[in-house]
This record gives C-alpha cells, sequence and structure tokens, in this order.
C-alpha cells in the first residue's frame, strides 16, 4: 500500500471516529433533554391536574372497580397518556382513563414516600410524585404518557447523513493533503533514481524548508559524499597500491639482473646488491603488512578482540622494539600522574594494534627529526581518561596539509626524500577511530609536531 493510500485511511478513520463520537454525544444530549422537557411537562400537567381534582377535595370518593363493572370480553382502547391520583390507602380517586388496568399494589408501594420517582410502563413512560393537600392529606399521583420519539428520529437521520457527508468530504481532503505531503517524497525518490554510478558529483537539491524532509535531503547529501570519497579513495588505494608495489619490485628485479649480467663478480659487489634486495624486500614486506593491517580493521574491524591492557607496559615494548630495529633512534619515556592502583594503568584496547599505532607514529617521528629524537609521554587520568603525547623536531607539518596526512599513500613534497610509503598515518588513524581514542594533532613550523591520542573513560 501507498503512503499516500495509508495516510489518507488513517485520516479518514481517525475524524470518522472524532466525528461519530461528536454526532452521538450530540444526539444522546439531544434526547437526554427531550426527556428532561417531557418529564418536566409531565409534572407540571400532574399538578395541575391535582390541583383542580383535588379542590373539591371533600366530595371525593374511591372509584369503584373496574373489574366488576366493564364486560371482561372487551378489550380497553389503548391511549396515549393517564394521570391517576391514589389516597393514602392506595385507593383510586380520580383517574383520566377509567379503562386502563389498575396498578398492581406491589408496585404502587414501591413509590418511595416524600420522593419523585420516575419509571416505564410498557410503552408509556411515567412519574410517581407524593403531593400533600391544602387540608394535609397525602396523595400519590401518577402521570404517564407516550414519549414522542418523532424528532429524535429525524435528528438521527440529519446526523446519519451529516456523518457520510463528512466522511466524503474527509476523504477528498485527505488524499489531496496526503498528496501535497507526499509530493516533495515523490520529487526526491525521481533525483535519486536519476544519479547514476558514472556521476557520484549529482546532489538533491536542497528543499527551501527546514522540516523533516530537509534533513533527510541534507543527510542524503552528505551520505552521497561518503560514497564518493570512498569511491575516490578507493581508485587511488588501487593506484597507489599498484605504484607503491610496482617500484621495489621493478628495482630488485634490475638489481638482480645487473648481478647477473656480468659473468664473474667480486664478493664485494653481491654482498651490496643482495644488501639492497634485502632492503627493498623489507620495504616492500613493511608495505604488504600494513596494507593487510589496513584491510583487516576496515574489513573485520567488528570482530576484532579486545582485552585490558596497561597503556605504559604497551608503550615500553614498542619503544623497545623500535630500537631494537633501529640503534640510532632516540626515544624519551615520561609518565605523568601515575594511578596507585594498577587496574588504572590499563585500557580496553587491541594490543597488536594499539602497539602498532604507537609504533608508526614513533617511526615516523624519528624519520622526520634531524637528531632522531622523539619525545613519548602518558598523561594519566581519572576512570581512564589518559593521553599519550609523541612528540618529534621535524620540520612540522603545514597547516594545509594537516586534513591530508592521514590520507593512504599521501606524501608531501618536503617528505619526498625521505623513505616510507605513506600508508603509516592512515593506518595510525584506522586503529585509533577503531579504539574511539580522539586523536589532535599539533603543529609548529621549524619546531615539531605533536601527536595527542585521547583515550575514552572506561565505563
Amino acid at each position: 500500500m501507498q503512503i499516500r493510500t495509508r495516510l489518507t485511511l488513517q485520516f479518514i478513520v481517525l475524524v470518522a471516529g472524532i466525528l461519530l463520537l461528536s454526532l452521538c454525544f450530540i444526539y444522546f444530549k439531544f434526547r437526554q433533554m427531550a426527556e428532561q422537557e417531557f418529564y418536566v411537562n409531565l409534572r407540571s400537567k400532574a399538578l395541575m391536574t391535582a390541583e383542580m381534582v383535588l379542590h373539591d377535595e371533600a366530595n371525593m370518593q374511591p372509584l369503584e372497580s373496574l373489574a366488576s363493572e366493564q364486560d371482561t370480553t372487551q378489550h380497553p382502547l389503548p391511549f396515549r397518556e393517564n394521570i391517576v391520583i391514589f389516597n393514602a390507602q392506595m385507593k383510586r380517586v380520580f383517574a383520566f382513563n377509567h379503562a386502563a388496568a389498575p396498578f398492581p399494589e406491589r408496585i404502587l408501594t414501591s413509590f418511595k414516600s416524600g420522593l419523585e420517582e420516575r419509571f416505564q410502563d410498557g410503552k408509556l413512560m411515567g412519574i410517581a410524585i407524593h403531593h400533600k393537600s391544602d387540608s394535609g392529606l397525602q396523595y400519590l399521583i401518577v402521570a404517564e404518557s407516550i414519549f414522542s420519539t418523532e424528532d429524535l428520529g429525524k435528528l438521527r437521520n440529519i446526523l446519519i447523513i451529516t456523518f457520510f457527508m463528512g466522511i466524503g468530504i474527509v476523504a477528498l481532503g485527505g488524499w489531496i493533503y496526503a498528496g501535497q505531503a507526499m509530493s516533495p517524497v515523490a520529487r526526491i525518490v525521481n533525483q535519486v533514481d536519476n544519479i547514476i554510478p558514472s556521476d557520484l558529483s549529482a546532489r538533491l537539491n536542497l528543499l527551501n524548508s527546514h522540516d523533516e524532509l530537509s534533513r533527510l535531503v541534507q543527510t542524503f547529501n552528505r551520505l552521497l559524499d561518503r560514497i564518493q570519497f570512498a569511491f575516490r579513495m578507493q581508485k587511488s588505494f588501487i593506484s597507489n597500491v599498484s605504484h607503491e608495489l610496482k617500484n621495489p619490485l621493478s628495482v630488485i628485479i634490475s638489481q638482480l639482473e645487473i648481478a647477473l649480467d656480468k659473468s664473474s663478480r667480486n664478493e664485494s659487489e653481491y654482498r651490496e646488491t643482495l644488501t639492497s634486495v634485502l632492503e627493498d624486500t623489507r620495504e616492500l614486506n613493511e608495505i604488504s603488512e600494513k596494507l593487510l593491517q589496513l584491510a583487516r580493521i576496515h574489513s573485520d574491524g567488528g570482530n576484532i578482540c579486545f582485552e585490558s591492557v596497561r597503556l605504559d607496559e604497551a608503550l615500553l615494548q614498542t619503544r623497545a622494539t623500535l630500537l631494537r630495529l633501529h640503534p640510532e633512534y632516540q626515544i624519551s619515556f615520561d609518565i605523568v600522574g601515575a594511578p596507585e592502583h594498577e587496574d588504572q594503568l590499563c585500557v580496553m584496547a587491541n594490543e597488536s594494534l594499539l602497539r602498532s599505532a604507537f609504533l608508526n607514529l614513533m617511526d615516523n617521528g624519528c624519520k622526520f627529526s634531524p637528531d632522531k629524537r622523539v619525545a613519548s609521554t602518558i598523561i594519566f587520568g581519572q576512570n581512564g581518561q589518559h593521553r599519550v603525547e609523541i612528540t618529534d623536531h621535524g620540520p612540522g607539518i603545514p597547516e594545509q596539509d594537516l586534513h591530508l596526512v592521514f590520507q593512504p599513500f599521501y606524501r608531501s613534497a618536503q617528505s619526498i626524500h625521505i623513505r616510507g610509503s605513506g600508508i603509516g598515518l592512515s593506518l595510525v588513524e584506522s586503529i585509533l577511530r577503531l579504539h574511539r581514542v580522539a586523536l589532535d594533532v599539533v603543529s609548529e613550523k621549524g619546531i615539531g609536531t605533536t601527536f595527542k591520542l585521547n583515550f575514552p573513560k572506561n565505563i
């Protein structure tokens, strides 16, 4: 079912329910008022009759029993109203319709003394009134009549016609308004259908309003921005991977071909060639490992296991590993605000990935620092809100390049001469995002760069 149809039906049901309740309330309220007016008139007529009849109270005598006077083979004619007056002994002393069957004594005694009661006797609706005459004698006045429902029937017919006319108007209006409400959605759907995969630069036209549909258009446009960026990054990634893998392989092949070109070479030449090939192979292996880690994070990030990891031990072990690979590096280590309990030194993380992020940041810092020196500091905070700072003494990152350094294979002009693949910082950013660690970069030209890793609060 289309949304327009569903909205129209829901609108009809809602308004029909409200209209039906309103019309029923009008009908029953009118009936209640009509019945109230009927009883008021019946009471007035009964009291007026009693005043006239009881004016000659001294000469009043109980009426003879109709059962003994009338022929039992004849049936009394139906009547529309009657007023009967009973004395204190519950004997009839007056009746408009003498042929009416007398009330049974059990019914008469059921009318409570001093109270005015309403009752129904077949098709007749009546009222019983206890009345005291001028002489002080008690009488029971019973007046009954047929309540006319002709006006109520006319009102009921009018309300039924009004109900169906109202439903028809509501259905038409609901269909029109639902169509107007859904027309922006239809335009958005048509615009989305016109977006082709080969042109991801197309965007939806922003509506000139501040409603939910405008927010939907903005959200969809942001989604298209991310998709376009992902496709662009994928193309760039494939191109750069091909280039980065091709360069070491080409160098290795060239060196081996040169080594085999001459029939005789001395040991030093072979050693020099093999050393160069080994360096290129290590570089190729490093690129492959980083690419595998990057692919693992992006494809299987939800299944990576986290455990409690001591932050100081992870940083110290990373430092020791890097110094073993590069003895010329100088990496200082400092702790600020050490907690009293060992549990407060820990964070929830994947130790292997966390150490890989530390390793890349330290390695980059040493590469870009002329003195190969990097300072690493852990600042322990409350409830696991720790911060790790890694500072180098390099030339700094230009402000216009700060948002580019985390893109895969990006190399700035000042880092072209330094050996590297351009994957390290991209891998660091992916690892920290997986760990929900906020990364801030502060860089000053000619002084150095500080990477601040703000760990989230432990829950």
